[in-house]
């Protein structure tokens, strides 16, 4: 069984930043570190429509923690889906905000527009 989180997202999320969150988390908690992570994103998708299907099919997908990024351009959202197990261990309240700390953590590098060539 399944429990699904959406959370809203701004532009410019970052697949491999979103993915190496996931990793640091699954390396942090053995619950995680002991279950099939999927991490993928969903190009330009009816927001609406794309957040049931990926709660509808995540048993498919077969992952016990899964983060789907719907990239909408100038919108997005971020489907959390979790096995019931997985949640108990590690419920929504302790995961969405250390997901978020360590996606954050994981920033790109800006150079400074004076020094780039």
């Amino acid at each position: 069984m399944y429990e699904s989180m959406t959370v809203q997202v701004r532009a410019g999320l970052g697949e491999w930043r979103l993915a190496e969150a996931v990793h640091v988390l699954s390396d942090r908690h053995e619950i995680l570190h002991n279950a099939t992570a999927a991490v993928r994103r969903v190009a330009k998708p009816d927001l609406t429509n794309a957040t049931a299907a990926v709660i509808a099919e995540a048993p498919e997908h077969g992952a016990s923690f899964q983060a789907v990024w719907l990239d909408a351009d100038d919108e997005g959202r971020l489907v959390l889906v979790a096995r019931h197990e997985v949640l108990a261990a590690l419920p929504w309240h302790v995961l969405l905000p250390e997901l978020v700390a360590v996606w954050k953590a994981h920033a790109p590098i800006r150079i400074p527009a004076q020094i780039r060539a």
